[in-house]
C-alpha cells in the first residue's frame, strides 16, 4: 500500500511538473534549456544502443540512454500503463510522459524528434546495471558506485558523461532511482 501511495506522488509530481509552464520552477520541476549547442550535440545521433554515455538503465536487453531517441525505445517497449503530454515549457514541441509498470521515460522535443529527457524506476522489480533496485540501501549504493558526485538530504547524485544518476530517500528507504540528461 505504502509503495502505491509514493507511486501515486510520484507520477502526480511529474505530471504536475509538465504542467508548470508559466510558473516559478522548483527543484521538482523539469525544464529543458534549448541552443544550438544541445541541439547539434543531440543532432550527432545518440542512440539507444550505440552511443550510450554516462549510466544507462537496461531493460530486457534494451540500453534506454538519456537524450537518446525515444521512438525506437518506445515502439520496442510497446503501449504504456498511462501516457501524458503537454507543451514543453522551453522547446518547440510536446514533452511525453510514458509510464509502465516498473519504470517511466519522459521525453523532450528536439527538432523531429522526441528524445528522453529522463528515466525514472518506480518499483523494485528493475535495477541498474550495478545491481541496485529499491530495496537497496545507501551501503549498497556506495559500494556500486563509489562517494556520490552530490549528497544533499534525501538524495544522492552521480555524475558521468554529461548526465546525473539520482537515488532519492524518504528516511533511510530508497523512493525511486532517476537517470536524468543534463537537459534537466
Amino acid at each position: 500500500m505504502k509503495n502505491k501511495i509514493i507511486t501515486v506522488g510520484l507520477i502526480m509530481t511529474m505530471a504536475l511538473s509538465l504542467a508548470a509552464c508559466g510558473q516559478a520552477t522548483s527543484s521538482d520541476t523539469k525544464v529543458i534549456e534549448s541552443d544550438n549547442a544541445s541541439a547539434e550535440s543531440s543532432a550527432a545521433g545518440t542512440s539507444a544502443v550505440s552511443s550510450a554515455v554516462g549510466y544507462v538503465f537496461n531493460y530486457d536487453g534494451m540500453d534506454i540512454a538519456v537524450d537518446a531517441d525515444a521512438a525506437p525505445i518506445i515502439d520496442k517497449l510497446g503501449e504504456p500503463n498511462n501516457y501524458f503530454e503537454s507543451p514543453s515549457c522551453a522547446a518547440d514541441g510536446i514533452g511525453k510522459l510514458y509510464t509502465y509498470s516498473d519504470f517511466e521515460i519522459q521525453t523532450y522535443p528536439d527538432g523531429d524528434v522526441d528524445r528522453v529527457l529522463y528515466v525514472l524506476l518506480r518499483t523494485d522489480n528493475v535495477a541498474t546495471a550495478e545491481g541496485i533496485d529499491l530495496s537497496s540501501s545507501r551501503e549498497d549504493i556506495i559500494e556500486a558506485y563509489g562517494e556520490a558526485t552530490e549528497e544533499a538530504t534525501g538524495s544522492m547524485k552521480y555524475e558521468k558523461d554529461g548526465m546525473t544518476l539520482v537515488f532519492l530517500f524518504d528516511g533511510d528507504s530508497l523512493i525511486s532511482i532517476e537517470y536524468d540528461s543534463s537537459l534537466n
